[in-house]
Formats: C-alpha cells, structure tokens, sequence
C-alpha cells in the first residue's frame, strides 16, 4: 500500500485538487455539506500548516534554539509571558490573561500608529504639489488640478460640523460623494478581478493537469462506472433539495 501510494502520489494529488476544487465552488450553487467537509479539510489544514511555520521559522531559530543551544537563558520568561494567555481559559484567573492581552494590544496599537505615520503622512506632504513650478508641463498642471478637485470635493463631504445649506459647500459635498463611490467602485473592481484571478488560476489547473489525467484514465470501465454513480448521485441530491424548496415554498 505505501509503494503504491509513493508511485502514485503525483496523480493522486492532482485528484484531490480538483476535488476540492469542486467542492468549494459548490457553494456557488447552494450551501451544502460537501462544501462544508472541505471548507473544515482547508481550516485544519490551514491551522496545522500555521503552527508548523510558526515553530519552524519563529519559534525554533528566534527562541528554542538561542535559549538551548545559545546560552541565551533569559528567553525562558517568553515562555512565561507566553502561559499567561491560557488562563484565560479559568474563570478564577482570567485577570492574568487580560494582563498580557493588554500589553500586546499597547504594543500593537502603538507599532499601528508607528506604520501609519511612516506610510501616509509622507504620502500627504508628497500630494500637496505645486501647481506651476519650474520643469511641471501643462498636463502636470491639469493633473494636479483634478487632484486637488477631488481631495477638497470629498473632504467636504466630511464635514458634518455644520450643515451643508450653501450652495457651494452642497454641491462640492455631492461631487466629494460621487467622486468617493467612484473610488469605491474601483476597489470592489480591484478585488472582484482578484477573485477571478484565483478563478483562472483553478481553471488552468483543471484543464492543464487535470484534464490529461481523466483522459488518461478514461478507457478503465471501473472509472465510467464511478464517474455515472457520482453523476446520478448528484442529479439525485439536486433533484431532492428543488423538492425540499418547493415543499417549504408551499
């Protein structure tokens, strides 16, 4: 059995993928059970394969090791520090966990502040550009315009100080929403084209390698015989779920 696992792993890889596949994009259709097994299958797996690096690439080289082998002894209180989180599973000492909760969450706060600053404000001080300099070509002016036409138009639609009855404030308020759900819009684009690209990906796997190993496998009768059982087990459990909708319909 374990040769022939080995001499077939390959093969038998390309098979579980594109059940998978399957399985996940079955939900497209309805919720179902087979979606779920997998979604499951993808969460352990995803969560065994998360400690393993977390061992592997943090834990082992950044701590296990420089403490055993480094004569790095002070590392041990991580460990402790570590422990506090699980008493957050007793009732009775479940203050020791939020200790160390509120410590990583300062830090976290503090590192997100630390980020934002060296991220946007650079990007503030680079956007406030001059409108004619030396070396800016019309096109560089009309850019810039356009620019500082939507900044002001979409930062008055947060103005919520006071209410927007001028006429001018009112109508730059609603080109600043309208210029926002362009944006928006854009974004949703962004990730909707990063949707179909996980698509293609799947879809070149299917065709690329799954395909030549059904056609490989196709002159077996043993697999026309899995593959209608599995056909008409799916009519079946279609047909009985449009049964089960019209029932609760009626």
């Amino acid at each position: 059995m374990a040769n022939w696992l080995a001499d077939h792993s390959a093969a038998l890889t390309i098979w579980f993928g594109a059940l998978s596949t399957f399985a996940i994009y079955s939900v497209l259709y309805a919720e179902n059970k087979f979606y779920r097994l997998f979604e499951h299958l993808f969460i352990g797996l995803a969560a065994g394969y998360g400690v393993y690096i977390t061992w592997s690439q943090v834990l082992y080289p950044k701590w296990w090791h420089p403490m055993v082998t480094g004569g790095q002894w002070y590392w041990v209180f991580a460990a402790v520090l570590g422990s506090m989180f699980y008493f957050m599973y007793s009732r009775k000492h479940a203050w020791i966990s939020r200790v160390i909760f509120g410590l990583f969450m300062g830090l976290a706060a503090g590192g997100t502040f630390r980020e934002f600053y060296e991220i946007y404000f650079p990007q503030l001080g680079a956007s406030m550009k001059p409108i004619t300099a030396p070396g800016v070509s019309i096109w560089d002016t009309m850019n810039i315009i356009v620019f500082y036409v939507i900044l002001f138009a979409s930062m008055a639609y947060f103005f919520f100080s006071f209410d927007h009855k001028n006429v001018v404030v009112k109508k730059t308020a609603s080109a600043g929403r309208w210029f926002l759900m362009i944006g928006f819009g854009a974004i949703f684009g962004a990730t909707v084209m990063g949707r179909m690209t996980l698509f293609v990906g799947r879809f070149n796997f299917l065709v690329n390698d799954w395909a030549p190993e059904v056609g490989r496998v196709w002159p077996f009768a043993w697999f026309k015989v899995v593959l209608g059982l599995i056909v008409i087990g799916l009519i079946f459990l279609i047909h009985r779920r449009f049964r089960l909708t019209k029932l609760k319909t009626e």
